[in-house]
């Protein structure tokens, strides 16, 4: 891809991700200007590679249409507000995920569905680790797979990971499950969210997406880091990759053949580059709509078991 200048990039948010998002773009040739807007951030706890960055307390909502690109780094309140304001900025928006729409979710959704919105969905671009999943559903005829996935709050890009107390950490990952499971393939299948329960501090939730049974079993509180897939076949288990930081394995069953892979480090900046870059972002729109709906029913749904 050519090298392309002239794109100014604004970030709300000075927190974790926010400063996570900035260093990933940071001296990018496709990126002419990138600034950051936040109230608390301060230069010598941060993480950010420019430390001679002017770091703006106030967005200036008459500047805001000379940038290509905004990306909204915040909690869901905030988000939310932001959202509001930014109704008719007519370029790139982009949301940190996971949104939550408790309310009036069909009217939001037709709005977003209009603009040039989308949610903040890096995972959808960790294209080795879905092409292995696919060859699992498409070819291997898995009709079965559970997502172990465990974290814990330590360091990671520089900075403790801080989760938010006001969701589950179901909700918190379920983005990034539904965007490594979406393809084109899957675009239309129907999602049924089935059960979800808390067990010893882990979190259990089961959904149908067409044809096949999710399973998902995870937690941020028992203090372990590990991420696995397995696949099933009916009652058999057919495979599974394991995820690590910098690589993943893939153990096939059938074949009898374990694999290893990188995993692509920079797949958020491959989303930034994309959405700035590529004129077609009709999939990556309808898997955010899709993402903010079901968001929604999942919301409903671990609500109920906490209420």
């Amino acid at each position: 891809m050519p090298k392309q200048i002239g794109n100014k990039i604004l970030i709300l948010g000075g927190g974790r991700w926010g400063q996570i998002t900035y260093n990933n773009l940071f001296d990018e040739a496709f990126i002419e200007k990138l600034q950051i807007i936040s109230k608390s951030l301060k230069l010598s706890k941060s993480i950010l590679k420019d430390k001679n960055i002017k770091i703006q307390k106030k967005i200036d909502y008459n500047k805001i249409k000379n940038y290509n690109l905004i990306s909204i780094c915040k909690n869901n309140i905030s988000k939310l507000r932001y959202l509001k304001k930014l109704y008719n900025f007519k370029n790139i928006l982009v949301i940190e995920k996971p949104l939550i729409i408790k309310k009036k979710i069909n009217r939001f959704l037709l709005s977003f569905s209009k603009r040039k919105f989308f949610l903040s969905l890096p995972w959808y671009f960790e294209t080795k680790i879905k092409n292995n999943i696919d060859k699992f559903i498409n070819k291997k005829n898995a009709n079965n797979i559970k997502f172990i996935w465990f974290d814990n709050s330590k360091k990671k890009y520089g900075l403790v990971k801080n989760f938010d107390k006001k969701i589950t950490y179901t909700e918190d990952i379920f983005s990034h499950i539904f965007s490594i499971l979406y393809n084109e393939k899957l675009s239309s299948a129907k999602l049924k969210f089935l059960t979800f329960y808390i067990n010893r501090n882990i979190e259990y939730l089961s959904f149908n997406y067409g044809k096949i049974r999710i399973e998902i079993e995870c937690s941020n509180k028992i203090n372990k880091k590990y991420r696995k897939i397995i696949f099933n076949r009916d009652d058999n288990k057919i495979g599974h990759i394991k995820i690590l930081d910098k690589y993943f394995y893939v153990n096939d069953a059938i074949t009898k053949i374990n694999s290893k892979f990188y995993k692509n480090l920079d797949t958020l900046k491959l989303q930034y580059k994309f959405l700035l870059n590529k004129k077609n972002h009709k999939e990556f729109k309808n898997l955010s709509c899709r993402q903010i709906l079901y968001q929604n029913h999942l919301f409903k749904l671990c609500n109920k078991f906490l209420t």
